[in-house]
């Protein structure tokens, strides 16, 4: 049974502003240098009129791992992640997060959406996590939504930053 993850961020700009920052090649690559582990790269950025299209490679390194982790993964625990973003009918953006980790059978695949709300805006993100290994699968999981989750709090205030910095 897979593993539910939420997550959910506020801003104090539109959603166009969000959008656009959350879209932008070079926010993408300082997020990644930063925030990406060992050997990050923007693999595909398409953004045009009706959307985006994201793949990005990033890794926890093995250091922050539980050893049940490090056993199937080797080492850092590679995540190739697609992201989705087209505008919503009504305002705003939504699309699907899709997650494969290396070395893991097992992925994550979700919604998200970025509405404003009042004088700002939110995005949600809303997704399961499945990883398909006897015995210990659920313990797995469990971790990874637990580092997905800390990553995208810590894109967040990456992204609150550059922002802020106009």
């Amino acid at each position: 049974m897979p593993s539910r993850i939420t997550h959910r961020a506020t801003w104090d700009v539109p959603a166009q502003d969000v959008y656009a920052e959350l879209v932008d090649a070079d926010h993408l690559r300082a997020r990644l240098q930063e925030l990406g582990g060992n050997d990050p790269e923007l693999v595909e950025h398409a953004v045009d009129g009706s959307g985006a299209r994201l793949k990005l490679r990033q890794a926890v390194p093995a250091e922050f791992l539980p050893s049940v982790i490090r056993r199937f993964t080797g080492g850092d625990l590679v995540l190739d992640r697609v992201e989705t973003w087209r505008p919503r009918d009504g305002g705003g953006y939504e699309g699907t997060v899709e997650v494969t980790v290396r070395g893991l059978p097992g992925s994550l695949s979700g919604t998200q959406r970025l509405t404003d709300s009042g004088g700002g805006s939110v995005t949600e993100v809303d997704g399961e996590a499945s990883v398909n290994v006897p015995m210990v699968g659920r313990k797995v999981e469990g971790v990874v939504v637990e580092q997905i989750g800390a990553l995208l709090d810590a894109e967040d205030e990456f992204t609150r930053r550059r922002l802020a910095e106009g």
